[in-house]
């Protein structure tokens, strides 16, 4: 009778275990979702890239002020960032949030897009490439403290294979730096339409010694020897100016 006793208990604690443990598991599965869906997991992250004849950036920059000052009033918007890149002003690169992807494509047929193509066209150096990203690891934005803060954007373009690992080891690398001195955002985004291998990487740090300092921390580098022999491309990582 004893060890029936003991055996019915231990089979109880068991199954209290087994209980538990699904209760965890579905605790954690449930947990990216909703953090997801607070950082907007149906948005949708446009990125283009701009190369303008020499001569002509402060002509561009004055145009694209004044598209991001219009895109920001569009329904549906959650952010527009123009930026020139550090060391060649005549490129330069908007990164823009959209609640879904029905503000998005709104946007593309909306007059302050149509007014952008138009005004880019006579004083551009090559034909702009413009992509739509959907959400892999976006955080809260913090605001930059005065003048100084540098901004980066990488594009990442993957063989095929090595897809799942670059998108593990860039979620890995955002969580990291998100928590270094300095930084105001880090965000991991992947194409939506195909070639899907394609992602972009976009960052800011107060200052340029802070990025520095993300450049030559063991997660930084570990992140580059990871995605290095994954890429289709050369890892190249630029620097921005915010130009509103």
């Amino acid at each position: 009778m004893i060890s029936i006793r003991k055996r019915v208990t231990q089979d109880r604690s068991f199954v209290a275990c087994i209980l538990s443990l699904g209760f965890i598991f579905a605790i954690a599965s449930g947990a990216p979702a909703r953090a997801q869906a607070e950082n907007g997991a149906d948005a949708v992250y446009g990125v283009t890239t701009l190369d303008i004849a020499p001569g002509a950036d402060h002509q561009a920059v004055a145009i694209l002020k004044h598209y991001g000052e219009t895109a920001r009033k569009q329904p549906g918007n959650l952010g527009v960032d123009v930026l020139q890149e550090i060391g060649f002003p005549n490129r330069f690169v908007i990164y823009e949030a959209w609640k879904d992807h029905a503000a998005y494509d709104a946007n593309e047929t909306a007059a302050p897009t149509a007014e952008l193509r138009d005004k880019l066209k006579p004083i551009a150096g090559a034909p702009f490439d413009r992509r739509d990203y959907k959400v892999i690891s976006v955080g809260p934005a913090k605001p930059a403290k005065g003048n100084g803060a540098v901004y980066m954007q990488v594009h990442l373009d993957v063989f095929p294979p090595g897809v799942v690992p670059t998108l593990a080891a860039s979620k890995q690398v955002a969580e990291a730096a998100r928590k270094g001195d300095g930084n105001l955002r880090y965000d991991v985004v992947q194409s939506i339409k195909a070639p899907t291998s394609h992602m972009t990487l976009f960052a800011a740090w107060q200052s340029r010694e802070e990025f520095d300092e993300y450049e030559s921390s063991g997660y930084g580098r570990r992140f580059r020897a990871i995605v290095g022999p994954l890429l289709g491309s050369p890892f190249d990582d630029r620097l921005y100016t915010l130009v509103d």
